[in-house]
């Protein structure tokens, strides 16, 4: 049987408790999971009222992805993963609105589980178990799990931590976690301790995980056991820079802007010397560009301001480059651009890349919405380094630019609802909603295939869209059931594809390389996107060409092997939840391929692109030197 789950966006209209008396139930102008379906009639009508949902408040995951809470789990993962619970919980025990005082949650909340929550609230472990999982229809599940429901971890030993080398105050703060507010205290005073300042505090309980938040603050610890219950713990700041001084940073709130602020935040971080920092303002604790920064040798630290106001303090710390070595000793200032998503998860960690900082300093990263101010860029020689389609490299010939390497293939689908749905037959009578405008190359691929497959052209309909940029509209429009059938390319067709699972939507994919080589036997992968330099950057920098293409290869490499990795390196920047970039991740393929063997490849694919009208060119020597260094 699949699970369902009632999300807060829930207004209260009823229509599921109409349909799935017994499987839905309203509980503060709130609908929730009583029970989930047991029997086939449950869950049909349990699915009807997924449909029905005027707001989409309800979603389905498969039976075996839906485990019950446990009194070992995480609690900020836990509510992070079921929103629903919040309020579910203050209403359990008022204690538990500690929590959402942001301090609690990107502390305690980070590192405690509910057996701990249990300590703090004073109520049994059982009780805050078979609760919560009864708001998520799965009490039945956490009884049939009993007793491992409530085991816990095997407790490590105490990490008594480093051996005090700094001056300890004579004076011990009593602290008890227990007590209301005092742990709050506790944590006040670690987040305003002074650089190279220590504090003693005097605690009778280990339990909750403090010394993980101590940890997390990068502080150094003493644990020091008095008795079998009491201890002393002496932790100091052994960071250089105040968060005094910190507060003097540039501000940069990026709450309001329309655009993607990942280029303006990654243009100041390559800014800055060492020492120097900016403050980063943001309705959310931003993971992926936190991990990403890191990377990049930068010191961090999280305050949360209030609700929506994140304030996250970045410091570029001492470099570990060797600036004497003959290609760093002057650096280029390059500028990066983008418009294809589809290579986003490599260029993340491309820019971890420590030997690519050593030979060039990024000046500006551009990442764009519209294909053609990307074309713009390249052709005004405003890029030097740009990620792009192939098939656009035909307009680009008069333009000095090299593709020396492409290394994202096929790329096309066609998803349909009509789950029977096989080949382009099936599609007939269907609107057939295309990307782009007419005369793009992915409608010309679309009735290219088509009629290559001896279908008649006249016996489908199609629908196109705007002339520039990704099918953001289209892609919602069939989510929501207003579109059956729709070309979709990568990252999209696998978001849309991750979208129609959570609903329990049955759908059909139709992949556009499987019929390339139905059509072009032997042909293989055909070619999808790459990367061009400038010309003028690779006569002049021969050198560091060489190893931006080695770091891009190694790039490749890391993100074929790493995919949840790169998948939450990646998905703030794709805008997108972490497990819909791991599925893309498990669907795209990412291969470098270069020299002959890409130039051999491009021959062939222009040819067809040629002889079957989709593309005006001449395939001659002049555009093949285009992907040759």
């Amino acid at each position: 049987m699949n699970k369902y789950l009632v999300s807060e966006e829930c207004i209260n209209c009823k229509a599921c408790l109409r349909v799935a008396p017994k499987v839905y139930d309203i509980e503060d102008k709130k609908a929730y999971v009583v029970k989930q379906p047991s029997t086939i009639e449950e869950q049909n009508n349990a699915q009807k009222a997924l449909e029905i949902c005027p707001v989409g408040a309800i979603s389905v995951t498969l039976d075996e992805k839906m485990e019950p809470i446990k009194a070992s789990d995480n609690i900020r993962k836990t509510l992070e993963q079921y929103p629903v619970l919040n309020y579910k919980l203050v209403k359990l025990s008022k204690k538990f609105e500690r929590l959402y005082n942001p301090v609690m949650w990107n502390t305690v909340a980070r590192f405690a589980t509910f057996n701990d929550a249990a300590k703090m609230t004073k109520l049994s472990v059982c009780e805050i178990l078979h609760y919560i999982n009864g708001v998520l229809g799965l009490e039945d599940d956490l009884n049939a799990s009993f007793p491992n429901c409530i085991s816990i971890t095997e407790k490590k030993d105490i990490d008594y931590g480093s051996k005090i080398t700094w001056e300890s105050p004579d004076k011990n703060i009593n602290i008890s976690l227990e007590e209301k507010n005092e742990l709050e205290k506790a944590i006040a005073l670690l987040k305003d301790l002074n650089s190279k300042e220590a504090v003693n505090f005097s605690i009778c309980e280990m339990s909750l995980p403090l010394i993980d938040i101590i940890k997390n603050l990068g502080y150094l610890y003493n644990i020091k056991k008095i008795n079998i219950r009491n201890y002393i713990i002496s932790i100091y700041n052994d960071n250089e820079i105040d968060r005094q001084i910190k507060n003097q940073y540039e501000k940069l709130d990026v709450r309001m802007m329309k655009e993607d602020p990942f280029d303006i935040i990654l243009k100041k971080a390559y800014e800055l010397e060492q020492g120097e920092g900016f403050i980063l303002i943001q309705t959310f604790v931003p993971h992926p560009l936190i991990s990403m920064l890191v990377e990049l040798d930068f010191d961090y630290d999280i305050d949360n301001k209030k609700l929506n106001e994140v304030w996250v303090y970045f410091t570029k710390k001492a470099s570990l480059v060797n600036d004497a070595s003959d290609l760093n000793a002057n650096k280029p200032s390059i500028t990066i651009q983008s418009a294809t998503p589809v290579g986003y998860p490599i260029i993340m960690k491309l820019l971890q890349s420590k030997k690519l900082r050593e030979v060039v300093k990024i000046e500006n990263l551009k990442i764009w919405e519209e294909t053609e101010k990307h074309l713009g860029w390249i052709v005004n020689k405003k890029a030097d380094i740009s990620f792009t389609a192939v098939i656009t490299a035909t307009k680009l010939v008069s333009v000095d630019v090299k593709m020396p390497a492409v290394f994202v293939w096929d790329n096309f689908s066609i998803l349909t609802k009509d789950k029977s749905a096989k080949s382009f037959a099936d599609l007939k009578g269907k609107d057939i909603y295309l990307p782009l405008f007419e005369d793009a190359p992915p409608a010309k691929i679309t009735k290219y295939l088509i009629e290559s497959s001896n279908e008649n052209i006249n016996d489908y309909t199609f629908k196109y869209g705007k002339p520039f940029g990704r099918p953001n509209e289209m892609y919602r429009d069939f989510i929501d059931g207003k579109i059956d059938t729709l070309l979709l390319r990568e990252p999209e067709a696998s978001f849309a594809i991750n979208n129609l699972k959570k609903r329990n939507i049955e759908y059909s994919e139709i992949s556009y390389g499987e019929i390339w080589n139905d059509i072009n036997k032997g042909f293989g992968l055909f070619p999808n996107a790459g990367v061009v330099f400038k010309g003028e950057f690779v006569r002049n920098h021969p050198k560091i060409v060489a190893i931006i293409a080695e770091e891009l290869k190694e790039s490749i490499n890391w993100v074929n092997k790493n995919k949840k990795a790169a998948s939450d390196l990646a998905f703030d920047m794709m805008r997108t939840k972490s497990e819909d970039v791991e599925l893309f991740l498990n669907r795209v393929t990412y291969k470098y391929v270069a020299g002959d063997e890409l130039v051999a490849k491009v021959k062939d694919f222009y040819n067809i692109l040629v002889d079957s009208d989709i593309i005006q060119a001449e395939v001659n020597q002049e555009l093949l030197d285009v992907f040759k260094i």
